[in-house]
């Protein structure tokens, strides 16, 4: 999976803070799987595998330990974009 770049779909979420204030945080709604761009050395291509600007990204430094290993961060397994997953298969 060398080349693959992972990055992450966030949604916003909000909390009601004691003096009513919000505050508003983000939290992973998705990760994604982006060719490397090969004229820009370590940054994602334009669009992901399942189609999605990468510029409404963020980037996850997540890297494969080795052979085997999933796409995406262990702790994110119900989080990977299927569309992303299948894509990779098929390369």
């Amino acid at each position: 999976m060398s080349g693959v770049i992972v990055l992450v779909e966030l949604e916003p979420s909000t909390e009601v803070l004691d003096a009513g204030e919000v505050e508003v945080g983000a939290r992973v709604r998705w990760v994604h799987a982006a060719p490397g761009d090969p004229d820009a050395g370590g940054d994602p291509g334009p669009v992901t595998f399942c189609g999605i600007d990468t510029d409404e990204l963020e980037r996850e430094e997540y890297r494969p330990a080795g052979p085997g290993e999933p796409w995406y961060p262990p702790s994110q397994r119900t989080r990977r974009c299927r569309a992303c997953e299948a894509a990779l298969r098929s390369l």
